[in-house]
């Protein structure tokens, strides 16, 4: 290995995902020098978020993103959320749709958008912008605290880069996060969630997205303009027949012949075209984002329970309120950025909120869902307060009274 060139920056971003380059086409538009590095050369399908919500799109605005979001490869508008469910028909369910489109004045409901495209229109966002952002990276390695330095390796060349701070936006594995020193707190999940991108043909209502029950089965569908869709299953962690194994692929697609969708037997018979992948449906956070050197971004920092599909937002306002911030200072530090740590704190405190009562208002995986469901919509409806906190779901979770987060509204309803 030969070493390279000493470089200098004011920004080092390690990871070049979504929150990692939306921070820095905003830091290089505001004319600071931001240097991405990404450990793949090409981005690939790594199943994971596929949804921007509408709180979120207005957060792409800021940033200065929103017109990479729209024209990302296969990127769609979808308008209506409808409740397919074991206890309705597809017809009662299309008549409880929302309108994705009402949610947040500005946004045009919610988008939908393959990972690895959005990440490919961000990264050539921030080259635009004027960040250096550098692929096929191996072993990096950080040092924080007053001196900030990256060192790399980059086709056989080590190379170091000086900077006034590092961000971390590396992934829920986050090196960065274990060099910095950063813990995580996590809670345990209920359930764990397999995905795989298909080939449906067009089958799908390319408006609609779902998260829908049928018995030990809980779906997500999230459709693009073309005629790729993101199917997901969740099964309790303890389902005696998890989602694994050499049959998965099978098992997967034949779980969507239920008569809850429409044209069912079709979308059964959707081709693969991706990996299919399980992960734990949990939420994860860490109370000190910012140490001296470093911050943390995206699912580095913590991620919120995917059933709400939080995770492209959550980035991008993080990189939006990371960057505010070190604009408004001069002097980087824990103290002076203490605004993001603040305000991330208490984002993440209410989208888990957000997350519990959406699981119990499923009821998915509770023996007794046939019968506790309905007295749960039906106490919904007479006290429409309690559930004030699904709004925030696709309006954002500041869009909502303080109040809508009350721990008593969780008990309230768990005892419905």
């Amino acid at each position: 290995m030969t070493k390279g060139d000493q470089m200098k920056a004011d920004i080092v971003v390690i990871g070049g995902g979504i929150g990692g380059c939306a921070l820095a086409a905003r830091m290089a538009t505001a004319g600071l020098a931001v240097t991405v590095l990404e450990r793949e050369p090409m981005y690939r399908d790594m199943v994971r978020g596929e949804a921007m919500v509408p709180w979120g799109f207005l957060e792409a605005v800021e940033l200065g993103v929103a017109e990479a979001v729209l024209e990302a490869e296969g990127a769609s508008v979808i308008t209506r959320m409808t409740p397919y469910d074991e206890t309705l028909t597809v017809e009662q369910a299309r008549r409880r749709s929302k309108d994705l489109s009402a949610s947040v004045p500005g946004a045009p409901g919610v988008i939908g958008v393959g990972h690895p495209e959005l990440r490919e229109a961000l990264a050539n966002s921030a080259v635009k912008a004027g960040a250096t952002v550098v692929r096929g990276v191996r072993r990096s390695t950080v040092v924080a605290g007053d001196a900030p330095q990256v060192t790399f390796e980059l086709d056989g060349s080590e190379r170091t880069v000086d900077c006034r701070l590092v961000v971390g936006a590396d992934g829920k594995f986050s090196t960065t996060r274990a060099a910095l020193g950063i813990s995580m707190f996590t809670n345990e999940a209920r359930v764990k969630l397999t995905g795989m991108l298909v080939d449906d043909g067009g089958t799908w209502d390319r408006a609609v997205t779902t998260i829908a029950v049928d018995g030990r089965n809980q779906f997500i569908v999230i459709p693009r303009a073309d005629s790729k869709l993101r199917l997901y299953v969740g099964r309790n962690v303890n389902d005696p027949e998890p989602l694994k194994g050499p049959a998965t692929i099978t098992e997967f697609l034949e779980s969507y012949r239920t008569p809850i969708f429409p044209n069912h037997d079709e979308l059964a018979v959707s081709e693969p075209i991706g990996p299919c992948a399980t992960f734990p449906m949990n939420d994860a956070w860490t109370d000190t984002p910012v140490v001296p050197g470093g911050a943390l971004i995206g699912d580095a920092a913590g991620w919120s329970n995917p059933v709400t599909a939080q995770g492209l937002s959550i980035a991008l306002r993080d990189a939006r309120v990371l960057s505010e911030a070190l604009l408004d200072n001069a002097i980087w530090t824990p103290e002076t950025l203490s605004g993001y740590t603040i305000e991330r704190s208490a984002r993440m405190a209410r989208l888990r909120f957000a997350s519990a009562l959406t699981d119990l208002i499923a009821g998915f995986g509770m023996s007794d869902r046939a019968t506790r469901r309905p007295r749960i919509l039906g106490l919904l409806g007479q006290r429409p307060e309690l559930g004030a906190a699904l709004t925030a779901v696709h309006s954002g979770p500041w869009s909502v009274e303080a109040e809508s987060y009350s721990p008593d509204i969780l008990t309230t309803v768990a005892l419905a």
